[in-house]
């Protein structure tokens, strides 16, 4: 698990997720969508506003 997308309500079940699910370092970061596009929250399918990823992911 690399990237957990999350709306203001379960962004605190997203950082504890990403710590118990071994993530190094924990980043917190706004969602931007591209080319229109809505990311959806992973706990609930509203439209996600933050991103919590692994700080060492190839992704950064």
């Amino acid at each position: 698990m690399e990237q957990i997308y999350a709306c203001q309500k379960d962004v605190e079940e997203a950082l504890d997720d990403a710590v118990y699910g071994g993530f190094e370092l924990p980043i917190l970061k706004p969602v931007t969508p591209v080319d229109n596009g809505i990311v959806k929250c992973a706990y609930c399918q509203e439209p996600a506003i933050y991103m919590v990823e692994n700080g060492y992911s190839s992704t950064i």
